[in-house]
């Protein structure tokens, strides 16, 4: 009886996986509408940000992309966070995780590096 409920348990849990991969997997690929009422697609795995005035802004493909404390775009090689100062940091890897650790500083793949404008595209219809 015991491996048969394992047998059964296993299935369930890959197939929430799998819900949870897609789901994520359609945040990072929705295409959205702007002020002016247009459809804009953002490139394959990037990440967008909104600036205050409305205007989208994107990261390369396997990077990140958030608003540093004056609401303005920032994006790295690799996923972004905010830390406790306020600062944008991003993973220095592409594709790479950022998050903030229990005392609200940035913890990255392959270390962290700060957010930089020069790296965020306008997203263009």
């Amino acid at each position: 009886m015991a491996s048969s409920s394992n047998c059964i348990a296993w299935p369930a849990w890959g197939l929430a996986l799998s819900l949870l991969a897609v789901s994520a997997w359609a945040d990072t690929a929705r295409c959205l509408t702007d002020r002016y009422g247009q459809t804009l697609c953002p490139p394959a795995d990037s990440r967008c940000v909104a600036t205050r005035s409305g205007g989208w802004f994107c990261s390369a493909p396997g990077g990140g992309a958030a608003l540093d404390a004056a609401g303005l775009p920032q994006c790295g090689a690799g996923r972004c966070v905010t830390d406790l100062q306020h600062r944008v940091m991003c993973s220095k890897e592409t594709g790479g995780a950022a998050a903030r650790d229990r005392y609200g500083q940035a913890v990255c793949t392959g270390g962290c590096t700060p957010g930089q404008a020069a790296m965020c595209r306008p997203l263009q219809p």
